[in-house]
């Protein structure tokens, strides 16, 4: 009892004569009292700042140089200023001029857009260790591969005691989230002129490498659409319709496939510069999220010292905003970590640290008034100092957050250097070390590959990824695992010439992820999948990838490839039998244009030459069949029949996506002077007297939906389900009719797909569709005696046996009999039937890799549909034959439909 009142006292003492947490946390980060702030940027950092906590001692004032200009000096404004953003010509404007005034800067150009814009990396460090460069990135890629050393865990200490680590930066890969630019402009003046202790031990011990525009084209595009909004006030105005060339939010989901000129400008930087770290800057939710440390399940191949390292870097970045009184700092909150597409992945895949901030983005330089959502200021475990409910919130506070949590980020990694460098040589090694440590051995391509083309595809995928990959010198044989559970293991014999991609390499993760077979439970947690569940490129495409665990693979003599894979140009690429295109177009929604760029940019590369058209032209154009063979209608990401055909709300004024000299970066992949309009009443009847004319329509998922609820695809039902569940998953299909000329070039019976979400059909001889017809699957005796059926029989006349009822399997239509189509409008004509060509596997063989759940309910239903409307056809793929550059194996059934598309009743 005694000690209650000393207990007492300890409290009183430290509360009276402590030191507040706010206070000791800012401590940490003073800035030098003898260095003059620039008070004109200090205090317009104030004025667009809307609130003190939505700030912090690291950026509220700004440091003065009379040699290095701000970016208000040279771009009239400061970073995050309200109503304004600049071009990407600003920005390396910006970068330029520090890396002029300044021997702490250096800026390398690393690459172009597909529409020829520039993009850049800056180095900022020391003077010393920029002019140590080289040296000290021999040093890094010797640790990168330990092989180098030969795994000498002692020379690598020796070389970690000497080397600087390098933390990579990129920002605005996703072109509506606009405040990374800016923010990265800034935090690179700050750590080039700051002389604050921390900053100076930052500059001292880590080279900070930033690239600030990752979407370039999204990025001048965006700026576009944000003047047009500020030159007409009170006015809706247009989503950024088209962020990159291609594709826009799905950008940072082609890590895997590496399609995309920034995935691999981005990519090859990162890994030529040996770093540690790439961090990458996002905007979504209030107000920071380090979305790294996530629920899970986390990507089964990454090795399990990053699932620590990203917990370290995470909490502490929590603690430390937390303890400067920044509100609504997290991590662990639903990000999964399973999938190996986003761009920061490039890091966790090749021995480095992946992060991603979320922090709290208004699309534009706006202040605006923000209401947030129950559940995010509802403080959980992992949010105990959440978001205020309302905000009034501007893009300085969005620069103040990326800022504050990149500079407590970058002070605790310079603090911790030799462990970040130690552990990056030891995820090297382990990745080395993967086919005793962890399996498998390699992967083996085989030779005689009758799929060479998609083939040389997939390897150029593994170069891209800076895999190694050698062929074998001769022939050679390895034991592979039994068939059966109860068989003894079998051997296989591989021809001379046999590519083998071999684990003991630094970079075998990326390879092992992206050609294993993946499986997320059912029952697993996280209910809700962030992205997709399953990748298997070799199923994906179509090519024999053969998993190796047996360690005699590695005595097989083997030469390393030095020139890139060779992979044919055009169709032969995919392996499409030759054959004549006809006059094509690709039609596209003005509600989304993301889905479909797959398809644009899939075409451009294999040289189809087609007319890119959107919903409104079809619906102004006229005879289409006089243009056209072949319209193809690719995804457009959740669209119904109404939404197609009626476009936007007509209510308001018109929304423009033109070029014009406030908006000269938009309008040069398609224009309109209104996005509103739909297809219209109009140009579904122009669509129709297309097909019947003697036209083919493509559909996929959503655009297949739009087709059967418009009547385009008689006979043709998308399959009802209860309980499914698929979340972007590789399912196994197999040939129905290898008559039709859409199997031409297909050897095997199976085929590998993609399915976002489980869709499969039905097919029926009765427009009405066959669901109230008697199935000999549905038939039941009925209530009567229980002996032999043929003996319980009205009395007077003897047994009557019934007809046998029709038993079709759930991909074909269920026969007719003489009853049900006497006298019967609802009768499909014979030649005008659905034709099923590729049908799901059984439940039991259903999966491939990925989550599936109930998948009774589209077992064994057709899964790509040859549909006749009139004299033409509609081709229905319930899933998306051409997605993010990692379905080749499915292309060819799209190509197929191009070369034959006048002869596709052959065979029927």
């Amino acid at each position: 009892m005694r000690l209650l009142p000393c207990l007492a006292g300890l409290v009183l003492s430290a509360s009276a004569f402590g030191t507040p947490a706010t206070d000791l946390a800012a401590s940490a980060y003073a800035r030098d009292p003898s260095q003059p702030v620039d008070p004109a940027y200090t205090a317009q950092i104030a004025k667009f700042t809307t609130d003190p906590r939505f700030n912090s001692p690291l950026t509220d004032y700004l440091p003065a140089s009379p040699t290095v200009p701000t970016p208000l000096a040279v771009l009239g404004h400061i970073a995050g200023a309200a109503d304004w953003l600049p071009y990407s010509a600003d920005v390396y404007r910006y970068f330029r001029a520090l890396e002029a005034a300044s021997p702490r800067v250096k800026v390398f150009s690393i690459g172009r857009t597909e529409e020829g814009r520039e993009m850049i990396a800056v180095a900022v460090a020391d003077e010393a260790l920029l002019a140590d460069l080289e040296a000290n990135d021999a040093r890094l890629a010797q640790l990168a591969d330990p092989r180098t050393i030969g795994m000498d865990d002692a020379k690598a200490d020796a070389l970690i005691a000497r080397t600087t680590p390098v933390y990579y930066l990129t920002g605005s890969i996703h072109s509506t989230e606009t405040g990374a630019p800016t923010a990265l402009m800034e935090l690179a003046y700050r750590l080039a002129v700051d002389e604050a202790p921390y900053i100076r031990h930052i500059r001292s011990h880590v080279i900070t490498l930033i690239t600030p525009i990752v979407e370039v084209d999204g990025r001048d595009r965006m700026v576009d659409l944000y003047r047009w909004h500020k030159a007409h006030p009170g006015r809706n105005y247009p989503d950024l319709l088209y962020w990159g060339h291609y594709v826009a939010h799905d950008n940072n989901r082609d890590a895997m496939g590496m399609t995309l000129a920034l995935t691999r400008h981005v990519a090859d930087t990162y890994l030529g510069w040996h770093a540690q770290v790439l961090h990458d800057l996002h905007e979504s939710v209030p107000f920071l999220y380090d979305n790294t440390v996530g629920d899970g399940p986390y990507n089964a191949w990454i090795d399990p010292i990053l699932t620590g390292e990203w917990q370290q870097l995470g909490w502490d970045n929590v603690q430390k905003m937390t303890e400067l009184g920044m509100p609504g700092v997290f991590t662990h909150g639903d990000f999964d970590t399973w999938s190996p597409g986003y761009l920061m992945f490039v890091a966790a895949m090749h021995n480095g640290i992946s992060r991603l901030y979320e922090t709290f983005g208004n699309g534009g330089a706006d202040t605006q008034k923000r209401i947030l959502e129950p559940a995010e200021y509802a403080r959980t475990w992992y949010r105990p100092n959440p978001p205020l409910p309302e905000v009034e919130w501007s893009q300085r506070d969005n620069n103040n957050y990326e800022q504050t949590g990149v500079l407590t980020a970058l002070d605790y990694f310079s603090h911790n250097t030799q462990a970040f460098l130690k552990n990056f040589y030891l995820k090297a090694r382990r990745s080395i070390e993967k086919p005793q440590q962890a399996g498998p051995v390699a992967y083996v391509l085989p030779a005689d590959e009758k799929r060479s083309g998609t083939q040389a595809q997939l390897l150029r995928v593994m170069e891209r990824q800076h895999v190694e990959i050698s062929r074998a010198d001769a022939a050679f044989s390895v034991a592979l695992p039994a068939d059966g559970k109860d068989d003894p293991p079998r051997k296989r014999r591989f021809p001379a010439g046999s590519y083998v991609i071999r684990m003991d390499q630094p970079y075998s993760r990326i390879a092992d992820a992206l050609l294993d077979r993946q499986y997320w439970s059912p029952k697993d947690p996280q209910q809700h999948p962030y992205d997709d569940t399953g990748w298997s490129m070799g199923d994906l495409f179509d090519v024999e990838v053969v998993r190796v665990t047996d360690p005699d693979l590695l005595k097989v003599p083997v030469s390393r490839l030095t020139q890139p894979v060779e992979v044919p140009a055009g169709l032969a690429g995919v392996d499409v039998p030759a054959g004549k295109l006809p006059r094509i177009a690709l039609m596209h929604t003005w509600l989304d244009t993301q889905t479909e760029g797959w398809w644009r940019m899939a075409l451009d590369q294999l040289g189809v030459r087609y007319d890119y058209i959107s919903t409104q032209d079809v619906a102004h154009l006229g005879d289409l069949r006089a243009r056209y063979d072949v319209i193809l209608f690719a995804p457009v990401g959740g669209a119904s029949l109404r939404r197609i055909v009626d476009g936007l709300p007509m209510w308001g004024d018109p929304l423009p996506w033109q070029t014009t000299e406030l908006t000269p970066n938009l309008g040069h992949i398609d224009s309109t002077p209104d996005i509103r309009p739909g297809l219209g009443e109009a140009g579904l009847a122009g669509l129709k007297r297309f097909v019947q004319e003697g036209g083919l329509l493509v559909t996929a998922e959503d655009t297949a939906r739009f087709a059967i609820d418009a009547g385009l695809a008689p006979g043709v039902f998308v399959t009802p389900t209860n309980r499914l569940k698929v979340v972007g998953s590789v399912l196994q299909a197999r040939f129905v009719d290898r008559d039709s000329p859409l199997a031409a070039g297909y050897d095997s019976d199976r085929l590998a797909v993609y399915s976002a979400e489980g869709q499969s059909f039905t097919v029926s001889n009765l427009l009405t569709g066959s669901r109230h017809l008697p199935d000999a699957a549905d038939a039941e005796r009925p209530t009567g005696r229980g002996g032999p059926q043929d003996e319980d029989v009205p009395e007077g006349r003897p047994f009557a046996r019934p007809p046998a009822l029709p038993d079709a399997k759930p991909w074909q239509a269920l026969p007719l009999n003489e009853e049900q189509t006497r006298n019967n409008p609802w009768v499909i004509p014979a030649d005008q039937r659905p034709r099923v060509i590729l049908r799901f596997a059984d439940a039991k063989h259903l999966l491939v890799a990925g989550l599936l759940d109930g998948a009774g309910e589209m077992a064994e239903r057709a899964a790509v549909v040859d549909a006749r409307y009139g004299k033409g056809h509609v081709l229905l793929f319930a899933g998306n034959p051409i997605w993010r550059g990692e379905t080749l194996g499915s292309y060819p059934l799209v190509l197929n439909a191009l070369t034959h598309f006048d002869r596709l009743d052959q065979g029927h």
